[in-house]
């Protein structure tokens, strides 16, 4: 009896071996029938079954080459979003493949979907930062941008998010997503400073708003306030009774109003004007310098001074100088447009325009048409074929098809297409 047991337990073995070992022999068999199965409907471009079969052939033995297969089936078919879904999943599995990641990264390019693309590549090269190529095409797409498609007369470059705006003659504030801030009704408006109140003209008043447009502080009373600049270390410059000054942003006095002009102070200095010469004061109303200088150059926000720099002009021409008057490298400049941040300034020598740090040397020799101050790694620059955007290795990153430019803040820059101005967004800002 023990015998047949033991001669019965040894058949059933042998016989799950040789059901199991026929399933495995079964295997490769139906695996290799779904993938002719697929193959024959893409051949006819039914893609969705043979989509159908892949799955099938995948649940039996999985590989990044089907995945992808059913990734480039799903765009044959139409379906954008089955193979944008689908790489993300491959993306997951396998590490971001650098096949998959290629193939996905045309799909956005061809598109125009630069956000998605940059997005990927971000990913892709935590993954591949050794990869020459993707850093070369994350390169590519580096100073792409969107176009606001906003129209305006001026726009003025951005501050603290804010742009000044014209139209009809008439001043207002743009937001940074091209949306008004303040509507175009005002005779002007300046620039909102860093606790976001700005200067206003309108119905013959000057008086201080918010950057939603709300009346803040007006004048005190009896006093005749006939023109008023952007504040800047608390102060404003003001006209008062016929000379400049400096007032609070609560229109209190700071200063006596002795000068014949003033710009708006920043970085602890400003530039005030006695008859038909300049001197530089400190943030105590002090005079550095004696009036000795035929002009001070201001940035179109009214500021005199950037990153503790700033520009006068002398016989010799324009030079620049530091907060206690002292100059800072050559000088002899017929124009110049002024610091925005740290990196270079624009200045024009001999009719043409380059560039100079805050030590005063030339760091791009002068060859441009006209140019504007570097900021966040680009300036604007025109060639013979209009204004375009340079890196501080002098590579023109963003084509010559404006018929004006300014420089970018918080990656956003105004620019002028033929006659209208509007304002471009850089995809990547740092």
């Amino acid at each position: 009896m023990k015998r047949i047991i033991f001669v019965a337990i040894i058949g059933l073995y042998a016989l799950g071996w040789l059901v199991t070992g026929q399933a495995y022999m079964e295997k490769p068999a139906e695996y290799n029938r779904l993938l002719a199965e697929a193959q024959r409907y893409e051949k006819n471009q039914i893609y969705t079954t043979a989509i159908e079969y892949y799955q099938q052939a995948i649940a039996i033995r999985d590989s990044l080459e089907l995945q992808e297969q059913i990734a480039r089936d799903y765009l044959a078919a139409g379906d954008e979003s089955g193979f944008v879904n689908t790489c993300g999943r491959i993306n997951e599995a396998y590490g971001y493949p650098m096949s998959t990641v290629e193939m996905l990264a045309d799909f956005y390019e061809e598109n125009k979907r630069t956000e998605s693309l940059i997005s990927l590549l971000n990913d892709a090269l935590k993954h591949h930062g050794d990869s020459a190529e993707l850093a070369d095409r994350y390169a590519s797409v580096r100073y792409t941008y969107e176009n606001h498609y906003i129209a305006y007369e001026k726009i003025y470059t951005f501050r603290a998010g804010k742009a000044v705006c014209v139209q009809e003659g008439r001043y207002g504030l743009l937001n940074a997503d091209g949306s008004l801030a303040i509507r175009t009704v005002n005779d002007w408006t300046g620039s909102p400073s860093d606790d976001g109140l700005l200067p206003v003209f309108r119905e013959g008043k000057f008086y201080f708003a918010d950057t939603n447009g709300n009346k803040k502080e007006v004048p005190m009373d009896g006093q005749n306030v006939e023109e008023l600049g952007n504040l800047g270390s608390g102060v404003a410059p003001a006209k008062i009774d016929g000379k400049y000054g400096y007032v609070n942003s609560r229109f209190e006095p700071q200063s006596g109003f002795e000068w014949d002009g003033a710009t708006a102070m920043q970085d602890g200095f400003a530039a005030v004007k006695k008859g038909e010469k300049w001197a530089v004061i400190n943030s105590s109303f002090e005079t550095v310098t004696d009036y000795i200088y035929d002009d001070v150059k201001t940035d179109e926000n009214g500021f005199f001074a950037v990153s503790g720099r700033a520009f006068v002009r002398d016989a010799d021409g324009f030079r620049m100088i530091n907060g206690s008057g002292e100059s800072i490298g050559g000088g002899g400049y017929e124009d110049v447009v002024p610091f925005v941040s740290k990196e270079p300034a624009a200045v024009e020598k001999n009719g043409l325009w380059g560039f100079v740090n805050t030590d005063g040397e030339m760091v791009i020799e002068p060859q441009y048409r006209n140019a504007g101050a570097f900021s966040e790694g680009l300036a604007p620059v025109e060639t013979d074929d209009g204004w375009g955007y340079i890196t501080l290795n002098n590579e023109m990153v963003i084509g010559p098809k404006f018929s004006e430019a300014k420089s970018f803040c918080q990656g956003l820059a105004p620019v002028k297409e033929e006659d209208t101005w509007t304002v471009i967004e850089r995809n990547i800002k740092n």
